[in-house]
């Protein structure tokens, strides 16, 4: 009889321990906790370093001048192909 009402008692555990996370899945949104001070700031931080990052490209990308290419494109085996 013991060992019924543990396995019974096991299977309980188990299955309130699965079906608690389908439980807070069902749940309505909760609302955000209010950003810190440090984390605003971290955030700006991250954003002026990402924003002068692309500036720098677009400096560099305006300084360097494309190759001159022809109106005719370019054929890597036009020499190889048998002529028609």
């Amino acid at each position: 009889m013991c060992d019924l009402a543990r396995k019974f008692a096991v299977c309980a555990v188990v299955s309130a321990l699965l079906t608690q996370v389908a439980y807070a899945q069902g749940l309505p949104d909760m609302q955000e906790l209010p950003e810190s001070g440090r984390q605003k700031a971290a955030e700006e931080l991250k954003k002026a370093q990402e924003k002068a990052a692309d500036e720098v490209y677009e400096s560099m990308v305006k300084r360097v001048k494309p190759p001159k290419t022809s109106d005719k494109k370019f054929d890597p085996w036009g020499g190889l192909r048998a002529p028609h």
